[in-house]
C-alpha cells in the first residue's frame, strides 16, 4: 500500500475509534453537580413495539376505578464495570409506549398493541450476598410496640450480616415491657436471621435520654475481637445498603477515637443543639471512642443537661475527649416535614435515612420501596431520565414534566420555551421554610402540579414471571385520576430482573430467554 494511503487509513481508523469511545463514555452536561451518564442502548437503534398479551388478574387487589390507563416494562439490570452510581443517567429511548385502556372486571387477559422489549439499565451492583458486618454493633431504645412494627424494616438490611443489635425496650414510660412479649419478639428476629437482643433498661428508673445514653456502654460491654464500631440508631433509622455503609466506614481508621455522624438538614436545629451527630441519622463511634464514653458513663448519665439522647452523647464526648464530630452528609437525619418528594428524588447519596414513617403527606412503606435492592443492591433511588421529559426514581416515583422543563424545548403559555430545570438541584417540596444551605444545596423551588405529574410507588412484591427468574421484583406506580377533569386512574408497572454479572455480552442470554416467552404472560 502507498505510504499516503496507509497514513489516511490510519487517520480514519483513529478518528472512528475516538468517536466510538466518546459515544460510549457519555457526555459532560452543562448542569451543575456531576456527570450525566448516557444509557448503554445501541446508538440509533430504536426498540420496536409489538403486540403482546398480559394477564392482569393480580391488579384486582388494588380496587382501582376502572377503566384505567395501563403501561408496563420489563427491566434487566446490567452491573456497571466500575460499580459507579451516577446521580442521573440519560437514556436514549422511551421507558414506555402508548398506554392501554384496561377494564379489568370484563377480562383479566388483555391484549396490548404496543409492548416494548425488555430494557437494559446499568446499576452499581447486581444481586449481592449479605455483607459481613460482624465488626458492627447497633443499639436502639424504643417501646416494644414500635419495635414490633419495625421488624419488617430491619429485615431489609440487618439479616445474615453478623451484625448485632441491642434494643432497650419498655411498654411505655410508666410500664416495663412484658418478658414473654420480649422473648416472643426476639424469637421472631432470630427466625428472620437477625442477631437482635432485647433487654430492659440498665436502670429501672432511667428516662429516655438516660436509656439512649446507656446504649454506648451496653454495646461496648458486648464487644468481641471483631468489633470496630458501635452505632446508636433510632427505631426508624434505615440503611439502604449495608455493603455501602461498610465501604464508607473502611475509609476511616477504626483504631483512633472517632465520632462520626451527620448534622440535621435544618440549620436552626444545628444552631440550637450544636455540632453533633443527630441520632436518627446514626451516631457511629469507633471502639476507642466508645471506651472513652463508657469510662465516664456514671458521671455523664447523671448530669444530662437535656432530654435529647444524641445531645447527651455529644456532651460526654466533648467534656472528656478532644474528639470532634466528623460530619458525613450522606447520613440523613431528614428533619423536614410534609411532601419530601424533592429529597427522595434528588439523586443524592444516602447511607442512612430517618423519619420516613411520618415525614410525608402520603404513606411511605420503606420495605416496599427498598425491595428492588434485592435485584440490584444500591440501585434504590437511582435515577434515569428518558425522552418525553420522564424521570424514574427507582422505588419512589415516575415523574412526567409535560411542559418540557427537562429539555427546555416546548413552548410556554406566554410564548417562548419552558425554563430548563437542573435535576442536580433538590426540589424544595417540604413544608418547612428551613435553611438547608449547609446540607441539601443546591436547591430549586417546588414545581406546580401542571408542570410536574407524579406517579408514586403504590406497591412492590416478588413474582415469578415464568422464565426461570424467580426473584423478579414488580413495582406498581400509581396516579389517581381527577374526576372533575374526567381523568382515569393511571398505573405504571416495572418488572426488574437481575441480569448476568459476568459482563455486558452475557445480557444477550437473558434477552433471548425473554424472546422465547412469545407473550408477556405473568402468573397471578
Amino acid at each position: 500500500m502507498p505510504p499516503r494511503r496507509h497514513l489516511l487509513l490510519v487517520a480514519f481508523l483513529t478518528v472512528f475509534t475516538l468517536i466510538i469511545l466518546v459515544a460510549r463514555t457519555g457526555r459532560r452536561d452543562g448542569q451543575r453537580g456531576g456527570w450525566l451518564h448516557k444509557g448503554e442502548e445501541k446508538e440509533g437503534f430504536a426498540p420496536k413495539a409489538t403486540p403482546c398479551v398480559e394477564h392482569l388478574g393480580w391488579l384486582e387487589q388494588y380496587q382501582f376505578n376502572y377503566p384505567i390507563q395501563y403501561v408496563s416494562r420489563k427491566i434487566i439490570t446490567h452491573t456497571s464495570p466500575t460499580h459507579d452510581r451516577p446521580s442521573l443517567t440519560v437514556q436514549e429511548h422511551p421507558l414506555f409506549d402508548d398506554p392501554t385502556i384496561v377494564n379489568l372486571p370484563n377480562s383479566a387477559t388483555v391484549k396490548i398493541e404496543k409492548c416494548l422489549p425488555p430494557l437494559e439499565l446499568e446499576v452499581p451492583h447486581g444481586r449481592l450476598h449479605p455483607a459481613d458486618a460482624s465488626n458492627l454493633i447497633f443499639g436502639l431504645q424504643t417501646t416494644i410496640g414500635r419495635l414490633r412494627d419495625t421488624v419488617k424494616h430491619l429485615a431489609r438490611w440487618l439479616p445474615h450480616t453478623g451484625a448485632r443489635l441491642y434494643a432497650i425496650v419498655i411498654e411505655n414510660e410508666e410500664t416495663p415491657a412484658d418478658d414473654r412479649e420480649m422473648e416472643k419478639l426476639q424469637k421472631k428476629f432470630k427466625e428472620l436471621g437477625m442477631d437482635v437482643h432485647l433487654m430492659h433498661p440498665v436502670r429501672e428508673t432511667d428516662y429516655f435520654a438516660q436509656r439512649y445514653f446507656s446504649l454506648t456502654s451496653v454495646m461496648y460491654g458486648m464487644r468481641n475481637e471483631k468489633t470496630q464500631w458501635v452505632i446508636n440508631i433510632d427505631d426508624d433509622t434505615f440503611f439502604p445498603s449495608m455493603h455501602n455503609l461498610l465501604a464508607l466506614l473502611r475509609t476511616y481508621d477504626a483504631t483512633k477515637p472517632l465520632y462520626l455522624g451527620a448534622l440535621s438538614e435544618d440549620w436552626w436545629a444545628v444552631n440550637h443543639y450544636g455540632l453533633m451527630g443527630f441520632g436518627g441519622a446514626g451516631i457511629i463511634l469507633s471502639l476507642p471512642m466508645a471506651e472513652a464514653v463508657a469510662n465516664h458513663t456514671d458521671d455523664c448519665i447523671d448530669h444530662l443537661r437535656t432530654s435529647a439522647g444524641d445531645v447527651s452523647v455529644m456532651d460526654c464526648i466533648y467534656r472528656y475527649t478532644p474528639t470532634k464530630l466528623t460530619n458525613i452528609p450522606s447520613l440523613h437525619q431528614v428533619d423536614m416535614h410534609g411532601d419530601l418528594s424533592g429529597f427522595y428524588e434528588s439523586g443524592r447519596e444516602m447511607h442512612s435515612l430517618h423519619h420516613w414513617k411520618e415525614s410525608v403527606g402520603y404513606k411511605l412503606e420503606m420495605d416496599k420501596m427498598h425491595l428492588v435492592a434485592d435485584v440490584c443492591d444500591s440501585c434504590f433511588l437511582q435515577r434515569w431520565q428518558f425522552p418525553n421529559d420522564l424521570v424514574l426514581t427507582n422505588g419512589f416515583s415516575i415523574v412526567h414534566y409535560p411542559l418540557g422543563h427537562l429539555t427546555g424545548t416546548k413552548h410556554g403559555l406566554l410564548g417562548g420555551t419552558a425554563d430548563k430545570i437542573d435535576l442536580n438541584e433538590a426540589e424544595f417540596t417540604w413544608a418547612d421554610q428551613i435553611n438547608v444551605l449547609h446540607s441539601l444545596a443546591p436547591t430549586r423551588g417546588a414545581m406546580s402540579e401542571e408542570a410536574k405529574i407524579s406517579y408514586k410507588l403504590l406497591d412492590s412484591f416478588v413474582v415469578d414471571p415464568g422464565t426461570g427468574h424467580k426473584d423478579t421484583v414488580r413495582q406498581v406506580y400509581f396516579r389517581a385520576g381527577d374526576k372533575a377533569k374526567s381523568e382515569v386512574d393511571k398505573v405504571m408497572v416495572l418488572d426488574w430482573w437481575a441480569g448476568p454479572h459476568a459482563g455486558p455480552d452475557d445480557v444477550g442470554v437473558v434477552m433471548e430467554e425473554v424472546k422465547k416467552e412469545g407473550t408477556r404472560e405473568t402468573k397471578d
